[in-house]
Formats: C-alpha cells, sequence, structure tokens
C-alpha cells in the first residue's frame, strides 16, 4: 500500500487491495483453464505471441531503415531488436514441448538445407 501511494499519491484500504488480488487470482484461474481444457488455445495463444514479435522486429526494421540520418534512434532501435530476437529465440526453444511433443518423440531426420531454402 506505501508502495501505491508513492507512485500514486493515493491511498488505498486492505480491503481494497484483498478484492483486487482475488479478481487477478480468479481472472488468470479462468484464463489457464481455458487454455487447458482448449486443445490448441495455447498453441493458438503461443503462436500469436510469435506473431506480435515479428510484427515488431518488422517495425524496428522500419524504423532502422527510415533513421538513416539519426544514429541514436537507430541504435536504440537496434538495441530492441536484439532483445525481441533473444525473447523470439527462447519462444522457439520450448517450443518442441508444448502440447506434448517432446524432442525424443520427434523421429530424427538427415535433412539438408540448400541455400535456397534460406530465407533472409
Amino acid at each position: 500500500m506505501q508502495v501505491i501511494f508513492n507512485q500514486t499519491g493515493k491511498t488505498i484500504t486492505d480491503r481494497y487491495l484483498s478484492t483486487i488480488r482475488q479478481q487477478i487470482k480468479r481472472e488468470s484461474y479462468h484464463w489457464y483453464s481455458q487454455l487447458r481444457e482448449g486443445e490448441y488455445e495455447y498453441l493458438h495463444e503461443f503462436k500469436e505471441r510469435i506473431n506480435e514479435i515479428l510484427f515488431m522486429q518488422k517495425k524496428l526494421y522500419e524504423i532502422i531503415d527510415n533513421n538513416e540520418d539519426n544514429p541514436a534512434i537507430q541504435i536504440d532501435a537496434i538495441s530492441e531488436l536484439h532483445k525481441l530476437n533473444i525473447t523470439l529465440s527462447n519462444y522457439f526453444s520450448v517450443a518442441p514441448s508444448i502440447g506434448n511433443v517432446t524432442l525424443s518423440t520427434i523421429p530424427e531426420t538427415k535433412a539438408t538445407i540448400n541455400d535456397k531454402d534460406i530465407i533472409v
């Protein structure tokens, strides 16, 4: 309550704080239950987060390209792009374990990648 007062200058009661906590718990439980019960809900949500990151990356590339005369903005955009790359990499590293699929259950294949398969 002191943190809220320090940040906003407003006071809240213990009862209000307890009500907010309970509301957050109910909403979280409801959201989790929906994802658990819906066969593909979690996968859809996961894919939406990946699409969101890809969209933000595209926008950052546009910012970099459109600010050639402002290196400070380019550096900030490149820094944010790097953070998004790390986040996206983390998402893809956990992707195989989603939906009860683990790396050990995926059959190993011997595939080669040709230059024409690489998209830059």
